[in-house]
C-alpha cells in the first residue's frame, strides 16, 4: 500500500510542475502575443524602424513606479524608448493608450486607444479619429492639459463633448508617457501624474442629490426613495436623433417627494434640473401639468449603473433633452418671468455683425455663434425669464438665461442646423433644425426652418412663409389696437395693415429676407417685425 501510496503522490506532484509550466507557458505565449500586437501598432507610427525591442520592467524603475504610475510597458525604436503603453482610470474602468513620441522633433507622434471599457453613449468617442488627432505633432516637453472649449495654448486638449471623465483619464495616461519619456531620454524629472482622474472632476456624489426652493433645500439620499410611493411604468425614450428606446423604469415621482417635504409642485411655474455633467435643462408648467417628473432609480428591473446615478429623470410624454441622467439638483422656480414678445428677428440680419465661432462638435467642425452676444443685442433681457427654443419636429426647451450666456451656441452650418450646442451637450440632447429662439421680449426665426410649420405659398419661385403665422409662433400675441412696423437693416420702417395680415408673406434668399404684400414685394432686408 505504502508503494501504491508513494506512487500516487509522484503523480500528483508531476502533475503540479506540469501545470506550472503549462501556465508559466500560456502566460509567456500571451505577454509574447500582447508584445507582438503592439509592436505591429507601433510599426504603424514608426514605417521606416528597423528594429522594435521591448524595454524590460520600466515598470519597476523607482521613479517611474512612484510618479508614474500608468506607465505599464516601453518599446525602443532604434535603440530609442519612444512607445509607451500608459493606462489610467476613467469613468468605468482602466482606459489602455499607446503614446508614440518623436525624438527628434520632442513631439508626440500620436496616440491609440488599445482598450477600455466605458460606457457607450459617454466615451465611444475618445476613440474616434477626430479626437485622437488632437495629439498628433503636440510638444513632448509638456504635460497636456484638458480644456473644455478653447485651445489656448499648444499644449491644450479639447475634450470629448460629455466625456469629461473619460477624456481627462486619456490626458493623464499620455502625461505619464511624457513624463516617462523625459525620464528615460532626456533625464529630465516632471512632476507625478496619477494613473486615476481626481475626485473634484468627477465630482461624486452618487448617492444623493438636493431640492432647492426659494428659502430651503433638502438633500435626499437615493436608498430612501425606495421609501416613497412608486411609479411602474413602461416608457419610450425618444432623443432628437430619432433614436427609440423602450424601457421599464421605476421610482418616486417628483410631486410625491415634494409632498412629503410639505411642498405643492402646482404651485411652481418651473423646474430646473441639472445633472453632475453640467447638462441642465428646464421644465415649465404646462409641461408638469401634462407629465409626471418620474425619478427613477430602477430600469428593466436593474438599479442604475453607476454612471447614472444618483437617479434619472424620465418624463414619459417629452422627448429625450428632458430626460436628464445623473440628476444632481433639482430647483424649483416660484417665479418666471412671462413673455411679452414684442419684437420677432431674423436671425441673419442680427446676427450679420457678430463674428462666427468654428466649434468643433462630435468631430465636425462648423460655424456657431455665441448666444451670449445675441442676446447683447437686446434693449432688455429678463434674467428671470425663460430662454425658448423650437425645433421643426415639435420640440420646445426652456432653459434659464443665466445658464445660455454661459458659453452657448448656435450651430448655423453642418448637420442638423440651426442646433443648440454647449461643451456639456450631448448628441440627442440638442435643439435640432430649430424654428426659432426667445426671451421675454424678442424672439428671433430661422427662415428655412420656419418653412417646415407655418403655412406657406410660392412667391416669384421662393417659398413665402405667410407673416401671421410666423409671428404667431414665435410668441408674438397683440390686440386690434397694436401697430405692426416692420423694421429694414437701413432702418427704413414699413406699417403693416392689421386688416391685410393675411396677405403678408416673407421669403429667404441669399440670407436676406424680402417681405411681400400679395405677390409684390414691399422690402429687402428684413430686420425685425415690432409692435408699435
Amino acid at each position: 500500500m505504502s508503494k501504491v501510496s508513494d506512487k500516487m503522490k509522484n503523480r500528483k506532484f508531476y502533475i503540479i510542475i506540469l501545470g506550472i509550466i503549462l501556465a508559466v507557458i500560456g502566460c509567456s505565449f500571451i505577454l509574447n502575443n500582447t508584445a507582438s500586437q503592439e509592436k505591429l501598432k507601433i510599426k504603424a507610427f514608426y514605417p521606416e524602424a528597423q528594429k522594435i525591442k521591448l524595454v524590460k520592467d520600466i515598470a519597476d524603475d523607482t521613479f517611474v513606479s512612484l510618479n508614474l504610475p500608468a506607465v505599464k510597458r516601453a518599446y525602443e525604436v532604434d535603440g530609442v524608448i519612444k512607445a509607451f503603453v500608459v493606462s489610467c482610470v476613467g469613468y468605468v474602468g482602466p482606459i489602455e493608450v499607446l503614446a508614440a513620441l518623436d525624438d527628434e522633433s520632442d513631439e508626440l507622434k500620436g496616440i491609440e486607444i488599445l482598450n477600455h471599457n466605458e460606457t457607450v453613449g459617454y466615451a465611444e468617442h475618445i476613440e474616434e479619429n477626430w479626437f485622437l488627432e488632437r495629439f498628433k505633432g503636440i510638444g513632448a516637453n509638456k504635460y497636456l492639459n484638458l480644456v473644455v472649449l478653447d485651445k489656448e495654448k499648444p499644449e491644450d486638449i479639447i475634450q470629448v463633448t460629455g466625456a469629461t471623465v473619460s477624456s481627462q483619464a486619456v490626458v493623464n495616461a499620455v502625461n505619464a508617457a511624457i513624463g516617462a519619456y523625459q525620464y528615460k531620454v532626456r533625464g529630465i524629472e516632471m512632476e507625478k501624474v496619477p494613473d486615476v482622474v481626481s475626485q473634484e472632476i468627477w465630482e461624486n456624489d452618487v448617492n444623493s442629490f438636493v431640492i432647492n426652493w426659494d428659502g430651503g433645500s433638502q438633500r435626499i439620499d437615493t436608498k430612501k426613495l425606495k421609501d416613497f410611493e412608486q411609479l411602474d411604468m413602461s416608457v419610450v425614450l425618444i432623443n432628437t436623433t430619432g433614436t427609440k428606446t423602450p424601457m421599464k423604469v421605476k421610482g418616486p415621482s417628483l410631486r410625491t417627494i415634494l409632498e412629503k417635504q410639505g411642498l405643492d409642485l402646482s404651485k411652481f411655474e418651473g423646474v430646473g434640473i441639472t445633472g453632475r455633467d453640467g447638462y441642465y435643462t428646464m421644465i415649465d408648467r404646462e409641461k408638469l401639468e401634462a407629465n409626471e417628473v418620474i425619478l427613477v432609480w430602477e430600469v428593466d428591473g436593474k438599479e442604475l449603473k453607476e454612471e447614472e446615478k444618483p437617479v434619472r429623470v424620465a418624463l414619459p410624454n417629452e422627448m429625450g433633452p428632458y430626460w436628464v441622467k445623473m440628476v444632481s439638483s433639482i430647483d424649483l422656480y416660484e417665479q418666471i418671468s412671462p413673455k411679452e414678445i414684442d419684437k420677432v428677428y431674423m436671425f441673419d440680419a442680427l446676427t450679420g455683425d457678430i463674428e462666427p465661432y468654428y466649434y468643433e462638435y462630435y468631430g465636425s467642425k462648423d460655424k456657431s455663434i455665441e448666444i451670449g452676444k445675441i442676446l447683447n443685442k437686446f434693449d432688455f433681457v429678463d434674467e428671470k425669464g425663460f430662454f425658448t427654443m423650437a425645433a421643426s419636429d415639435g420640440l420646445i426647451k426652456n432653459e434659464t438665461i443665466s445658464i445660455v450666456r454661459q458659453r452657448y451656441f448656435i450651430k448655423v452650418d453642418g448637420e442638423n442646423a440651426p442646433m443648440n450646442i454647449a461643451p456639456n451637450f450631448k448628441l440627442g440632447m440638442n435643439v435640432k433644425e430649430m424654428t426659432h429662439f426667445s426671451t421675454t421680449k424678442d424672439a428671433v426665426i430661422f427662415p428655412k426652418s420656419m418653412e417646415k410649420v407655418v403655412r406657406i405659398k410660392e412667391i416669384q419661385g421662393q417659398q413665402g412663409l405667410l407673416l401671421e403665422d410666423v409671428l404667431i409662433t414665435s410668441g408674438m400675441i397683440w390686440e386690434e389696437d397694436i401697430a405692426l412696423n416692420v423694421v429694414n437693416i437701413d432702418g427704413s420702417e414699413i406699417l403693416l395693415d392689421l386688416k391685410e395680415l393675411s396677405n403678408y408673406y416673407i421669403t429667404y434668399k441669399d440670407k436676406n429676407v424680402y417681405l411681400f404684400h400679395k405677390d409684390t414685394q414691399l422690402m429687402k432686408n428684413v430686420l425685425r417685425i415690432e409692435k408699435r
